[in-house]
């Protein structure tokens, strides 16, 4: 488990005359460490890259709902790239954790030819899609859009323009800094949206446009420099057209696994199907895919040990 100090996301507004008419909204993400539990030691940098871009995709949106549930960001990939499988799983109180699947002699091919491949080399295409959980007793929602562009973000703004119909800009950066323990997987992002006019707010495309325009100047470095405060990059950018900071909340990675939930599933086996499972030593052992912990229950009962 990683420090979360200072892994924020910043919500805000851009125009208008108050919080409540302003033609822009946006929240801006910054995650010094928080990548790192998902990320290191587990993957080549280039997936463990386009993995973190997925974490801020969804760290980005789930904050945006209004329910407290889980929304999960995921990427199929095809058979004319390394990655199979992105998916990031974040809830509405700041919680993410993400994992990915991909092959290693098909990435090493994509690297001979493209030292810094993005999304649409890495998984060949594919589907992006964001599926929304609201809990027990209620139906999934989810959205689809094709893989396009170098970055996540190029897929998330093709997903709201196709699926929500809602004008989406959005930057991602996910970098490494130097820990004292050593390298240490940072990232941040940005997202604003337009807000339809009505009759209260009035014109919205002209302040949207403007904030399109200078959100496009922002660097990578900017999105994760640990010396520049999200507000002060915030006012750096928007303060002509009046930019407000609403609320900060933090952000959390771990991993919701148990013991206990594993348990109860291994449970739900008869003894025939549990010993199919057991190594030669008698012990079932199972990993998981977010956080890479293993855990090993005993084949007669199946409790921990």
């Amino acid at each position: 488990m990683q420090d979360n100090q200072n892994n924020e996301l910043t919500v805000f507004t851009v125009g208008g005359p108050d919080d409540a008419l302003a033609p822009v909204r946006g929240r801006a993400v910054r995650l010094p460490n928080a990548l790192q539990t998902a990320l290191a030691d587990r993957y080549p940098d280039a997936v463990a890259r386009l993995l973190g871009e997925a974490m801020i995709v969804g760290a980005l949106v789930a904050r945006s709902l209004k329910f407290d549930g889980r929304l999960v960001v995921q990427c199929h990939g095809t058979n004319e790239g390394a990655v199979s499988l992105l998916m990031a799983d974040c809830t509405t109180d700041g919680h993410i954790r993400g994992y990915a699947r991909y092959d290693a002699e098909s990435l090493k091919s994509i690297l001979l030819d493209n030292r810094d491949p993005g999304a649409d080399a890495l998984l060949g295409g594919g589907t992006f899609s964001m599926t929304i959980d609201q809990g027990p007793d209620t139906d999934l929602y989810q959205g689809l859009a094709s893989v396009e562009g170098k970055r996540l973000s190029d897929c998330a703004e093709h997903f709201f323009t196709q699926s929500d119909q809602i004008p989406t800009q959005m930057r991602l950066a996910v970098g490494q800094d130097v820990g004292p323990d050593g390298p240490v997987w940072t990232g941040g992002g940005m997202m604003i949206q337009r807000v339809a006019e009505d009759k209260a707010r009035g014109e919205t495309d002209d302040v949207y446009a403007t904030a399109k325009a200078l959100m496009s100047t922002v660097e990578d470095a900017e999105l994760i420099d640990p010396e520049l405060p999200v507000e002060r990059l915030l006012y750096r950018l928007f303060n002509e057209d009046g930019v407000r900071l609403l609320d900060t909340q933090p952000i959390h990675a771990d991993c919701r696994c148990s013991r206990e939930r594993l348990a109860n599933t291994l449970r739900s086996f008869d003894a025939k199907a549990k010993a199919e499972m057991a190594d030669a030593d008698g012990k079932i052992r199972a990993s998981c895919e977010f956080c890479n912990v293993e855990y090993v229950f005993d084949t007669e009962d199946a409790q921990p040990i």
